[in-house]
């Protein structure tokens, strides 16, 4: 937002718990509760809050990845998944992949690079290592 970006767009399919607040400033205790909002839409809210100026907007989205089966039941869901992804970054002009794991960025990676955007991989994980 420092460097002019005004359009942020969070995408993740996870709730809010309670070890969130203590290492991401987007999130608070209160998120945490009766299972945990959705951390994409409530990221998004939080930085409205510190910056009313933003267009932020979150997606609750699955990302499937590689190694990892999907149920036939979830066929149908994980199309239609990938297929937001895709509008989601031609919509964008970078994407900024802050995932656990070298499985979660393969897809949004591979996609970014053949859109010709930016894609910054920005991941701590014991299997890993820090871009």
């Amino acid at each position: 937002m420092g460097w002019g970006v005004r359009t942020i767009t969070f995408v993740d399919s996870a709730r809010v718990s309670f070890s969130n607040p203590v290492r991401q400033p987007l999130f608070e205790f209160e998120d945490c509760l009766e299972g945990g909002k959705p951390k994409a839409e409530c990221a998004a809210a939080h930085l409205k809050k510190i910056f009313p100026g933003i267009n932020s907007s979150g997606i609750s989205l699955s990302i499937p990845m590689p190694g990892h089966p999907i149920p036939p039941s979830e066929v149908a869901k994980t199309k239609t998944d990938v297929k937001k992804l895709e509008a989601l970054i031609d919509g964008h002009d970078a994407v900024f992949l802050l995932m656990d794991s070298r499985e979660s960025r393969w897809l949004p990676t591979v996609i970014g690079a053949a859109k010709g955007k930016i894609v910054i991989n920005a991941a701590l994980g014991f299997d890993t290592y820090l871009v």
